[in-house]
């Protein structure tokens, strides 16, 4: 029996054991059953999924397949739903074995299937993809109800799953977590061989061929319609939201989107009103999987939406996204009132949402995060191919002006004055005090505590916001971002640093009062320069765009001419004081007698310090600089509005 089966492999589909032939579709829907995708490819050579089918005279079914990339593992589940979820899947591995899986209902892959009723396993590596057959019993006498029954007019879904090594194989051998996946719509009977009966299942519409998983701009308004956050982005990696579609044939549409920080799921939703309550969402979970919710009118996330009309679904997660393509039919002939109509002339509102937090028990998705909403302004047809820029969700534009507003009036103003003051007006009004306190001791703790003040009600505003700390990535604007968050994470502990060691400080006199002087000093100084820089990245400049969409791009160079003319008062300031104290030192070495000396004393106490109107003027000027600075950034924030098309 072995032999014939060998055989008829070889007669149908050129394969032996250890041969290099390819499997082809030759004999598709005659001699053998058959799945591919996409559409138009005819062997394992250009097939991005292939299996065949047969049976065999023992009651067994005979399955050869091969997928592009499949280095790793290339599997096949058999499914009574058309999810993952409680799928008997069959992997060929790079070990050159077979290993049984089944998803549980949560979607998490169990991997201690035992394998039974699989024998004739041949699998081999040809030009880094997998090629593999083995026969399957169609049924045994157990009582596994995970191993379904393949004979007779059984039908079921076909779902196909691959990776190339991003997640390798477990140390036991069995399969990790895969790079892509298809299904088929349609349910399939693996043994029904009658005259016309013989199926072979391709994956439907057109624009599924060409798998062009690319999630960027180019051919958006042209080839594709899109939908991004901000404006300006214009590829996955760098947008807070990217949506593209295309029509296909049977007025299907096929969807690619993804976001930043989208770790557990990127989801999709149309709406009449261009609200969430009623809207049709569809969600690419960190499951692998694709669910379909519902807001009702509470806005209150109803997941018992069943999913349908979904299928050749690819879900990859790559620095902290997800990436995910999936088609989606325009209309069904069904009842289903809240399934909205796609095709035609019909327009709805895009919605768009986003989360890093977690999924529930049963596999749907959470609440998204305060940041993780955005959508479109107007109405669109997907049968179009327009563009559209998404607008960030109010509250939490409201919160990221509030937190830059802040730190801009901290680190601008408040600490440039207060530490302006302790550096270089110590000596200005000695005999001038407040509540007991010298002036400039007071303006600085003043000053001060506006700036801790600031900086921690924004740093908890962004974290509100946030609701997270945000990750490394590798590209240019989301390393930005991470840097941007490290160091206002630094100066924000700084600030709460300097002003404990100022109640502990040792009194004036004291051995260590120089430690606290000094360190006292360093942690200020360190931490306005970091505040100043972090603000720069804030703000954004060209290919490092702002934090805040929609900032102009000249506000970096408002902050640099700051910096520039920050540092150029304090030299003033240097150098006055240097003449002071050298004025000083000359009036006290021509001191001629005792007399003279003791009308001095008495007049030091009525007399203003040396350059003392300069060091004023100075200081006004350098107000007024900051309060300009502090103002025109503070207006920007505060008034920058995202565009929409």
């Amino acid at each position: 029996m072995l032999i014939w089966v060998l055989l008829k492999l070889f007669l149908v589909e050129g394969i032996l054991t250890g041969a290099t032939s390819q499997l082809t579709s030759t004999g598709c829907g005659i001699t053998k059953g058959c799945y591919r995708s996409p559409t138009t490819c005819t062997s394992g050579t250009d097939c991005e999924y292939f299996v065949s089918w047969l049976s065999d005279d023992d009651g067994g079914i005979v399955f050869s397949m091969t997928g592009s990339d499949a280095s790793t593992y290339i599997a096949i589940g058999f499914s009574k739903s058309g999810v993952m979820r409680d799928s008997d899947v069959y992997a060929c591995t790079s070990n050159s074995a077979v290993v049984r899986s089944r998803n549980s209902v949560g979607n998490t892959n169990v991997p201690n299937q035992p394998l039974k009723g699989v024998t004739n396993v041949t699998v081999s590596i040809i030009d880094g993809r997998i090629e593999c057959t083995f026969t399957r019993q169609a049924s045994i006498n157990d009582n596994d109800v995970t191993y379904y029954d393949l004979s007779g007019n059984n039908k079921y879904f076909i779902i196909m799953a691959k990776s190339s090594g991003t997640f390798p194989l477990r140390q036991d051998g069995s399969i990790n977590q895969h790079d892509d996946r298809v299904y088929n719509t349609q349910l399939s009977s693996f043994e029904d061989f009658s005259e016309g009966n013989i199926p072979d299942l391709t994956t439907p519409t057109a624009v599924t061929t060409t798998h062009d998983n690319k999630i960027a701009s180019t051919g958006c308004g042209i080839t594709k319609g899109c939908f991004r956050q901000p404006e300006d982005c214009s590829s996955g990696s760098e947008c807070d939201f990217f949506l593209s579609w295309t029509s296909t044939k049977g007025g299907s549409t096929r969807f690619s989107m993804t976001g930043l920080n989208s770790a557990t799921y990127i989801a999709l939703g149309f709406s009449k009103s261009g609200k969430m309550s009623d809207s049709d969402v569809y969600a690419c979970t960190s499951n692998n999987n694709i669910v379909r919710s519902r807001n009702t009118v509470v806005n209150v996330n109803d997941p018992t939406p069943i999913l349908k009309g979904v299928s050749e679904s690819t879900i990859r997660i790559m620095n902290g996204r997800i990436e995910c393509h999936f088609t989606r039919a325009g209309s069904l002939n069904d009842d289903d009132a809240n399934y909205f109509n796609l095709t035609g002339n019909n327009t709805y509102y895009i919605i768009m949402a986003k989360s890093r937090g977690s999924l529930k028990e049963d596999g749907n998705i959470n609440q998204h995060a305060v940041d993780g909403r955005t959508q479109g302004r107007e109405l669109i047809s997907f049968q179009t191919f327009v563009e559209v820029v998404g607008e960030e969700d109010q509250l939490a534009l409201i919160l990221q002006k509030s937190h830059g507003s802040l730190m801009v009036a901290a680190w601008i103003l408040f600490a440039s004055l207060g530490i302006t003051l302790a550096r270089f007006y110590k000596n200005i009004w000695p005999n001038q005090h407040i509540c007991g306190k010298p002036v400039w001791f007071v303006m600085h703790v003043l000053f001060m505590t506006l700036t801790l003040m600031c900086t921690v009600t924004a740093f908890v505003i962004i974290f509100i916001q946030k609701r997270r700390f945000l990750e490394f990535s590798e590209d240019l604007s989301g390393l930005l971002r991470f840097l941007h968050a490290v160091l206002g994470t630094v100066v924000t502990c700084l600030v709460i640093l300097n002003p404990i060691m100022a109640v502990f400080r040792p009194q004036p006199g004291e051995p260590r009062r120089f430690i606290f002087n000094w360190a006292h000093w360093g942690v200020g100084t360190t931490a306005q320069l970091i505040g100043l820089i972090t603000i720069c990245l804030g703000v954004g400049y060209r290919s490092a765009r702002p934090l805040i969409a929609g900032l102009p791009e000249y506000l970096f160079w408002v902050v640099i001419v700051f910096l520039a003319y920050h540092f150029a008062i304090w030299l003033l300031f240097q150098v006055q004081s240097c003449m002071e104290l050298r004025q000083d030192i000359t009036e006290d070495m021509s001191q001629e007698s005792t007399s003279q000396m003791e009308t001095e004393q008495v007049e030091e106490h009525s007399r203003k310090p040396l350059g003392y109107s300069t060091m004023v003027g100075l200081l006004i000027i350098y107000f007024i600089g900051a309060l300009i600075s502090t103002g025109f950034l503070i207006f920007a924030i505060v008034t920058v509005r995202v565009s929409s098309s």
